[in-house]
């Protein structure tokens, strides 16, 4: 099963819109790109301003970590969500507790003019950003959103591209929840039929045998099944 690929595309996405503005960006102003590192990718090559995102490290949070068997209340990575994702009860999913895991990201704006940053970290330190506390990343493809916590930012540099060419960088450290199956996850298919039958039980004691009647035996619809 595919990990991590939903938070970083959450995140990433989470990011789309961003906009900085001067006298030659026009009223709509100047977009900012939005993408993750990639050795290959050079600075110069870059347009700007940038936000550029890169994994820091994932490590197993012991303060969220259960041990047993548990309906999963989303459809894990991978998986098909139900009918209806707003009531968990119907969850078809049934696996150990998964484990509870930390994944950290680094996010980097990027940009050639300080005030195309100044105006990007206003932004970004928004409620629905990066917020100091009660952040949050919605997760489309599980219907979950995961606590976003701001472990430090933004901090303040100066750096140049292989060009030569100044950059003013500001840097966040950020904290996404997640959680890793180690187990296989279980898909139970909800009763079809169910068979009724009022037999006194000495009477079965006693020996005899009982053919069911047809009109006992109740199929269940759609509607009728949890």
């Amino acid at each position: 099963m595919p990990f991590l690929l939903n938070e970083d595309k959450a995140l990433k996405a989470k990011f789309q819109g961003l906009m900085v503005h001067d006298a030659t960006s026009g009223s709509d102003g100047r977009r900012v790109t939005v993408r993750y590192r990639n050795p290959e990718y050079e600075l110069a090559d870059a347009t700007y301003p940038l936000v550029l995102i890169s994994h820091s490290r994932i490590s197993r949070d012991e303060d969220r970590e259960h041990r047993g068997n548990v309906w999963l209340h989303y459809a894990p990575e991978g998986y098909e969500p139900w009918a209806d994702m707003t009531d968990p009860q119907q969850s078809p999913y049934l696996t150990q507790m998964p484990i509870p895991l930390n994944v950290d990201y680094q996010i980097d704006a990027y940009a050639r003019k300080e005030t195309h940053l100044i105006e990007m970290t206003g932004a970004l330190s928004g409620f629905d950003f990066l917020p100091p506390r009660f952040g949050y990343l919605s997760i489309g493809e599980d219907g979950t959103v995961r606590r976003l916590d701001l472990l430090g930012g933004p901090e303040y540099s100066e750096s140049k591209d292989e060009q030569g060419k100044r950059l003013f960088v500001a840097t966040w450290l950020v904290r996404i929840s997640s959680e890793l199956f180690v187990s296989d996850i279980q898909t139970l298919t909800p009763a079809q039929r169910v068979l009724i039958s009022w037999l006194d039980k000495r009477f079965l004691d006693e020996g005899h045998t009982v053919e069911l009647d047809p009109e006992q035996v109740v199929t269940l619809s759609e509607a009728d099944t949890p």
